[in-house]
């Protein structure tokens, strides 16, 4: 467990799987009308399964580019998270705490049935985390970014969105462990042989819910980045975690669910470092960085809120109805993202290597004098 101002938050480095499956993202039923769900939240986790090639919202191979991370620690642990190949194929991005860590990593694509499509692997060196990282979650700063042995040139990397997606759909996908929300027990490995996906909405960033509605609530905790805020909801009023948490300090926030409720879920252990993606009309947008997961430990509870004071359905299972998540958002990390990924123009090359020979000849003057 790592702890954030007062809130137990799970760190999902054996990080985060899903409770349910597809539909339209941001209200584009229309644009999605090709997407049939084949599955619910209630199901058996291999109705939940993303293939190779999958089409989603009109999109072929709309999750090719998810990635599963396998990694050993310097104190001997292997771990698994999730990630997301950028625009170019070169780079991933992941969460802060998958990334560390890590004695050896190795990245995989289109992990299906136990086999994957794509094999990199990624030195200690080439992991870049974010400067304000320092294991505390909830930040908006646990975000990293993984450069690959070499460039994957048969799957086409993501899009970043630009924008705060609060109030939007969007589609989540990952590696992690599985169960369904009704269950009492905990999440498990019981399908790892395959990823898995569901949609949720992105109800309110955690500073917006923070200042309002807790006690320890400081602003400085929240200077890095902005952090989505998630329920998983059931379409009744209990579970519908953040809603209650509002309705508490005179705000509307959130909703009871998805129209297709068959469709919502939430991440879990391994998911951590996974993509959350929204549809811009056309195709989908890496719009957030799965990073923590609160079940259990009650929420409602937690910010005072009473009649029931319960959310939670299954204490047991981390990722059950009434349960949270945070993803950290993009559009607030551009800068950092592109200050690692971004070539330069063949013009800028010229120009680097003018001021190089500038540098070089002012060296030579220091030398003779």
């Amino acid at each position: 467990m790592a702890k954030t101002h007062t809130l137990q938050l799970l760190a999902a480095a054996t990080a985060l799987a899903l409770t349910g499956v597809a539909q339209a993202s941001n209200g584009q039923t229309t644009a999605l009308g090709d997407l049939t769900p084949t599955t619910g939240n209630t199901s058996a986790p291999s109705n939940w399964r993303f293939a190779p090639g999958q089409t989603i919202g009109g999109v072929a191979g709309a999750l090719d580019g998810v990635a599963k991370l396998s990694f050993t620690t310097n104190a001997g642990a292997s771990y698994a998270c999730s990630g997301s190949l950028l625009e170019g194929g070169m780079y991933v991005l992941t969460a802060a705490h998958c990334a560390d860590d890590f004695k050896s990593m190795t990245v995989q694509f289109g992990w299906y049935n136990g086999t994957a499509a794509v094999t990199r692997s990624v030195a200690v060196g080439n992991a870049t985390v974010h400067s304000g990282w320092n294991g505390d979650l909830d930040t908006g700063a646990d975000i990293a970014i993984l450069k690959l042995d070499s460039a994957v040139t048969t799957i086409k990397g993501y899009k970043l969105s630009t924008t705060n997606d609060v109030g939007k759909q969007h589609l989540m996908a990952g590696y992690g462990t599985t169960n369904v929300a009704t269950s009492n027990t905990a999440t498990n490995w019981n399908d790892r042989n395959y990823g898995h996906y569901a949609f949720n909405t992105f109800d309110i960033d955690s500073k917006t819910l923070n200042s309002l509605a807790d006690p320890a609530y400081n602003a400085d905790f929240y200077k890095y980045g902005v952090t989505y805020m998630v329920d998983f909801d059931d379409g009744s009023a209990n579970r519908n975690t953040i809603g209650r948490i509002g309705a508490k300090v005179g705000q509307t926030w959130g909703n009871a669910g998805i129209a297709n409720l068959a469709d919502e879920g939430l991440i879990a252990g391994g998911d951590s470092g996974g993509g959350d993606f929204v549809w811009n009309g056309t195709e989908w947008l890496l719009s957030g960085v799965h990073s923590w997961g609160w079940g259990g430990n009650d929420a409602c509870s937690y910010y005072g809120v009473t009649s029931p004071s319960t959310c939670d359905n299954a204490a047991n299972n981390g990722s059950s109805y009434g349960d949270l998540s945070g993803s950290t958002a993009v559009f607030s990390h551009i800068a950092f993202i592109n200050s690692v990924t971004a070539v330069p123009e063949p013009q800028t090359y010229a120009l680097m290597a003018l001021g190089l020979l500038a540098v070089a000849g002012a060296a030579r003057r220091r030398q003779q004098c």
